[in-house]
């Protein structure tokens, strides 16, 4: 499973790299990043993404899950189906993305791949 910033890595590698991903990836970059993970985001989920300029840069604040927040309808689902460990094989859960990755177990494809 990959984290939240090897899947950035990669994608920010392969836009470096490929003119074609790096505008494939600003016009839909849920689309593309969903292509490469071989798997859908969660609906709801916005993928938004930026290119600095020479005189531009950005900081990414990440978001901030404040103690007692209340779980997810998705969460809930997990919870009530029951969560094994890592030793099971099953290591997908996580509680609104507190782990700060996306909330699956992917095939993943480090290859660029145009829609």
């Amino acid at each position: 499973t990959l984290t939240r910033n090897e899947i950035e890595e990669i994608v920010v590698g392969n836009a470096a790299r490929h003119p074609e991903y790096r505008e494939a990836l600003l016009k839909d970059p849920k689309k593309v990043i969903e292509t490469q993970l071989n798997n859908k985001l969660p609906e709801g989920l916005d993928v938004k993404v930026v290119q600095e300029t020479g005189d531009t840069i950005y900081l990414r604040l990440p978001h901030v899950i404040t103690e007692g927040s209340e779980l997810s309808d998705s969460d809930l689902e997990q919870v009530a189906g029951g969560k094994d460990d890592a030793d099971s094989g099953n290591t997908t859960y996580t509680c609104n993305n507190a782990t700060g990755g996306f909330n699956t177990r992917n095939e993943f494809s480090s290859e660029v791949s145009l829609i």
